[in-house]
This record gives structure tokens, C-alpha cells and sequence, in this order.
């Protein structure tokens, strides 16, 4: 994983508190939420008030939940201390996100079938201790504290911080309740979100983007291309920046952006930043990580394809297959622009 995309990762977990959950702006703003019940992991526990009220003790969790892999749902709590908040946010560093940030406390499900496979047991070394919790039919759960590798990378009044907030880890792990996780629930989850345009990767100048990219706007255009189309002479860029610029005169409220579904590679990369810098390009190029690859090969039959995103990233069905001049681009922008409101 490259640097900036890892750095990217730890940024957003800033935002996260726990299975697919958010803190909303309210929440934030009014009080930190201590108690949590998710369904779908099968784990209610509450957050120490200490923890909350405590000075320097940054904790980020980093929740997921994979019905589907060896681990079912993990949610872990990371430390990092107030002088590593800048660098953690910081997409140009080059410090290892592991010397940033610690796991303080990982609860892990897993189903029975899986308890000897070398993933859970990877996972279970990393910690000093591990502790069963309550089992619940086939899934089992796991409280693991003492991170191995220590924290020796941590200054003196970081590692007096972190020692601190683990005299309450006996607290956490006291209020924690185990259930069986929601299955279906989950499942559904994981086929709907399968049908969202989903990613969080670099730009081809190198710049981190994500999903979130799609949020202020009504609508999204996505067109997709590889630079090893202009080898075959399909090469559109100049007809998809003049549609980009009319674009944005008559409706700012629609994006575009185009996927080069060839890159990261560094041959692709510079053959498409050259094909760009040739046709004078101001929109965004998107290089694709693994779930947005998936999409690719699940969704689409040929390139260039160009699809319209709602700004949940939800693509609509109609689809545009093959090259198009710049006013059919625009027409049916406007005509997919109009379905949103129905």
C-alpha cells in the first residue's frame, strides 16, 4: 500500500466510531458518545468516561466488519498522541502510520469454522493478552489488549498517556455484551454496497480522493478509459474537456471526473499525464484501488463507458458505451439531471 494511501486510511478512521457508523455534526458538537450497540458485529460495549475526559488521549477507532473472511467483524481502538496529529493528517509524510498510532484494545468475532486459520491466529499474536468473551451459538469473541510490539516509539508523556488509559481497559471490557450478529442484516448490507461507486486512492498527480468526492454535487459523470486506448486511437480528451468546461458554466452543480483503469502503473500513469498536459486537461483523473476495480470488471463491457453518480455514489442504470461528441455528452447529462428529481 502506498504511503499517502495508508496515511489517507488513518485520516478517515479519525471520522469513524464503529461499524460502519459516523458521528454526526450533533453529536460531535453537544457530547462524545460512549455507548455503542451494533447489530451487525454482535458487540455492545461502553467507552470509559475517563477516556473521555483525559487530556492527550487521542483514540481512533477502526471498526469493519467482512462476513465473508476469516475474521468476521473487528473494531479496534487506536492511540495517538496529540504531537503525532499532524503528521497523521499529513498525506506528504513519510513516518510509518504503525510509529503514529497503537492499538490500545481489539475486540475480534469470529465464526467457529475459523478459529485455526492462520488469519485469526496472525491476529491474536499481535496481542500480549487475549480473552474469550461470552460465545453466542457458532460466533466467538475475543477482548485483546497489550500490543506486542510495544510503544517504545512513543515520547515519555505518550507512553504515561497510553499506560493510563489501559488501567481502564478491565472497565471496557466489564460492559461489553455479546449477542448474535445480525447475518442477514450484514449480508444485505454487503450486496447493496456492492452496488455503490466506492473508492479511496490518488489522483494521477497523486493527490488522495475518495468517495466523498461525489457529496457536493447533484451528479457526477464518470467516464472510463485506459491509457492503452490511444494505442487503438481512442482518444477522447479533447471532446470530454470541452464538455467539462460547458459543464461547469451551465450546471456547477454537476461534476465529471474520468477513471484510467490501467494505472497505477507508472508506464500508464505517464502516458496519460502526457495525454493530458497535451489536451490541456482540468478535470480529475482517478486511479483505481481494489474496490473500484471490482466494480469495473463486475460492471462494465468496454471502454470508454461514461455512467452518471448520484451524490451518494449510487451510479443511475443508463449507461453511455463508446465515444460521443460533446453536445450528446452535455444532452444527456441534462436529461439524466432531470431523473434525480423524480
Amino acid at each position: 500500500m502506498k504511503k499517502k494511501l495508508a496515511l489517507l486510511l488513518a485520516m478517515m478512521m479519525l471520522f469513524s466510531v464503529g461499524c460502519g457508523k459516523e458521528e454526526t455534526p450533533e453529536q460531535s458538537q453537544q457530547e462524545i458518545q460512549t455507548e455503542f450497540r451494533f447489530e451487525e458485529c454482535g458487540l455492545a460495549y461502553t467507552i470509559p468516561d475517563a477516556w473521555v475526559e483525559m487530556e492527550n488521549s487521542n483514540l481512533i477507532p477502526a471498526p469493519t466488519v467482512s462476513p465473508n473472511s476469516e475474521i468476521y467483524a473487528k473494531i479496534c481502538y487506536n492511540y495517538t498522541p496529540d504531537e503525532n496529529l499532524a503528521e497523521l493528517n499529513n498525506t506528504e509524510s513519510e513516518i510509518p502510520v504503525e510509529e503514529l498510532m497503537t492499538p490500545l484494545v481489539e475486540m475480534i468475532v469470529v465464526k467457529e469454522e475459523n478459529l485455526e486459520t492462520e488469519a485469526v491466529k496472525s491476529e491474536m499474536a499481535l496481542y500480549n493478552s487475549v480473552e474469550e468473551l461470552p460465545a453466542q451459538e457458532n460466533f466467538h469473541f475475543y477482548f485483546m489488549t497489550g500490543y506486542a510490539s510495544g510503544i517504545g516509539h512513543f515520547s515519555d508523556g505518550a507512553q504515561t498517556t497510553y499506560k493510563e488509559l489501559e488501567t481502564y481497559l478491565p472497565e471496557l471490557k466489564d460492559s461489553i455484551e455479546t449477542f448474535l450478529p445480525d447475518e442477514d442484516s450484514v449480508q444485505q448490507s454487503v450486496a447493496d454496497n456492492g452496488k455503490y461507486l466506492t473508492f479511496l486512492t490518488n489522483t494521477l498527480e497523486g493527490d488522495p480522493i475518495s468517495t466523498a468526492v461525489f457529496y457536493d454535487y447533484d451528479m457526477t459523470v464518470v467516464n472510463f478509459w485506459a491509457s492503452y486506448c490511444l494505442d487503438e486511437g481512442i482518444n477522447e480528451l479533447d471532446t470530454l474537456q470541452a464538455f467539462y468546461k460547458d459543464l461547469q458554466k451551465k450546471h456547477p452543480n454537476v461534476n465529471f471526473v474520468q477513471v484510467v483503469i490501467d494505472t497505477p502503473t507508472e508506464a500508464a500513469e505517464k502516458k496519460a499525464l502526457d495525454a493530458y498536459e497535451e489536451a490541456d486537461v482540468t478535470f480529475i483523473g482517478i486511479m483505481p484501488d481494489q474496490h473500484l476495480a471490482k466494480w469495473i470488471m463486475d460492471n462494465l463491457n468496454g471502454l470508454p463507458t461514461t455512467i452518471f453518480v448520484d451524490q451518494d455514489g449510487m451510479p443511475r442504470d443508463f449507461k453511455i458505451e463508446g465515444m460521443q461528441d460533446a453536445s450528446y455528452y452535455m444532452e444527456t447529462t441534462e436529461t439524466m439531471l432531470s431523473t434525480l428529481t423524480k
